[in-house]
This record gives structure tokens, sequence and C-alpha cells, in this order.
């Protein structure tokens, strides 16, 4: 407010810039139709999958499979009638991809084949990958790339290789989510791609951030070894890191890359000084000279990240 109470520019601008970002009826509308569009999708592929679950016994085994491969031909032939450019199609090859799941998860009760959790995921992912790729719909990429996820992490977390003179499992999850970023951020810079959704880049950004900070901070503490290979993934992370903030900065088009990966470079050193003061009996000052450095590192971050987000914001990129 001014001196007579009036409102200053700074503020009017502010209230502006809030009115300019409010969701126009229309949009809200668009959102709602949407929003309801999607969940009818997977109401109905929860509705047939509980549908056969419920009449197991009444069932044969052809009625298992016919109430399966039916809806999920019909959503082929419906998706190939209406097109991929229409949002029924795509809503159409994302109910197949539920179905294909559907239907291994089928198979494999009522044969037993043994496969472990993660297989069943990882076929799941491979066999839909037909239908993910003609729909150019990014909540479908999003829901074949989360399959991808669960198998990786699952496959991790059953394996035992994880010591000294091994990588860790975990990197797999961490180098796919990163691969994902990088073929994503490629796929945004062609105008007529439709996999160039800001919020996905983001996911796949943040889960390789998130699978990869957790195995650092696991191998530094040393809960998971403290060899060669521990060394060296440690080193690769913090370089892989500084590479892709420099690359982003480079772009000046998103500041959550450079927030997340401010984050797990702050949480890393911060598990590093740690470890280094532990190893030298620095008693009770550790504490207080981990947390000085997390309040110095955090505080830095946070201001060095506003200040690239003014300069963008000036310059007219879109952060």
């Amino acid at each position: 407010m001014g001196r007579n109470g009036e409102l200053s520019a700074e503020a009017i601008d502010a209230a502006l810039t809030i009115c300019s970002l409010r969701p126009a009826p229309a949009e809200w509308r668009d959102f709602a139709l949407r929003t309801l569009r999607f969940a009818g999708v997977l109401s109905l592929a929860a509705g047939i999958i509980f549908l056969v679950a419920f009449n197991w016994q009444a069932l044969g085994i052809y009625g298992h499979f016919a109430m399966i491969q039916a809806p999920l031909v019909a959503a082929l032939v419906f998706a190939f009638a209406k097109g991929t450019e229409q949002l029924q199609g795509k809503l159409a090859l994302l109910f197949a991809v539920l179905m294909t799941g559907a239907l291994l998860a089928l198979f494999g009760q009522t044969y037993q084949t043994g496969a472990d959790l993660y297989e069943l995921f990882l076929a799941w992912a491979v066999l839909s990958s037909p239908w993910a790729l003609a729909s150019r719909y990014t909540p479908c990429w999003a829901f074949w790339l989360l399959l991808l996820n669960v198998a990786a992490a699952l496959w991790a977390a059953g394996t035992a290789h994880f010591s000294d003179d091994g990588l860790s499992p975990w990197l797999l999850p961490t180098l796919l989510n990163l691969a994902a970023y990088l073929v994503l951020e490629a796929l945004a810079s062609r105008p007529a791609s439709a996999l160039g959704a800001r919020w996905l880049r983001r996911a796949a950004m943040a889960a390789a951030m998130a699978f990869g900070t957790l195995v650092m901070v696991a191998r530094i503490a040393g809960f998971r070894g403290s060899g060669l290979a521990a060394s060296v993934e440690i080193l690769l992370f913090l370089a892989a890191s500084a590479t892709l903030a420099v690359a982003a900065y480079a772009r000046k088009n998103d500041l959550f890359a450079l927030a997340v990966l401010a984050l797990a470079l702050v949480t890393v050193t911060t598990t590093l000084i740690g470890r280094g003061l532990i190893e030298a009996h620095a008693g009770a000052g550790a504490l207080f000279l981990i947390a000085l450095y997390l309040i110095a590192a955090s505080t830095g971050a946070v201001k060095a990240i506003a200040y690239i987000g003014r300069q963008w914001k000036a310059g007219g990129e879109s952060v």
C-alpha cells in the first residue's frame, strides 16, 4: 500500500499476474471433462478385472480369457476407427495398455508360470509398448514409464549383488529414469512431438535423482559397502548431477531441474561431510558443523535458483 492507502505498482503487477494465471471457466470445464474420461477408463478396466475375479469359479478358462481379450480387441478397433489424433482414440489405447496387464496376470494365475513379479511388469511394459507408442498420449507414456520403474525396482530389491566389489542394482532405475528424461528433453524441442509435456520430464528427473540419491546415501553411510565400486559410483553421480545442472542452466527453460539437482547434491555432500567427520572422530562438534553446512548449502542453493529465475524472467524465458 502507498502512503495514502493506494496500491503500489508492484502490488498491482502481482495481482494482475495472479489473475492471469487463474484458469478460465472454459479451461475448468475442459479439465473436468478430461479428468472424468480418464477416470472412466480406469474404472472400466478395474470393473472388468474385478468381474473376472468375482466370477472366477463360475467361469471356465475360456471364459476368463474371453472377458479380458474381448474388451482389449474392442479397444484396439475403437482406437483405429477414431484415430489417435482424437482423445477417444488415445483413451482407448490407454485402456488397451491396462487390459494387457490384466491379460498377463490372468495368464500367470491360470498356468502358474512361476515367473518373478518384476518379470510380469517388464512383460507388461514390453507388450504394451506398441499401444503406448501409437497413442502419442502423455498420461499413457507416464503409466508405461511407471511400469518400467516398478519392474526395475522389484528386480533391484530382489538382487543380492550389492557389495564393495559390485555396482548397486538400484542404479538400474536411476539410469532408466535419467535416459527417459534425456529422451523427453530431446522430444520436447520438436514442435510436432506429443511427448514434450513438462510435467513428465520433471517426473522422470525427480525419479532419477531420488533413486540415485538414496543409493549414494547408502553407499556413503556404509550401509551398502564403501569400496572401490562405491567410490566410483559417488564420483560419477556427482559429476553427472553437475553436468545436468550446467545443461539445465544453458537451456534456460526449467528451474525445477535445477532445484531437484541442487537438493540431490546438498543431500549427498552433507552425507559425505558427515561421514568424514565421524571418521575423524570430531565428536559432538560434528553435528554443529553438519548443521552449519546444511544451512549454508541450502540457503546458497535457494538464493542461486531464485537469482537464476529472475534472470530468466527478465530475458522472457519460461521457468
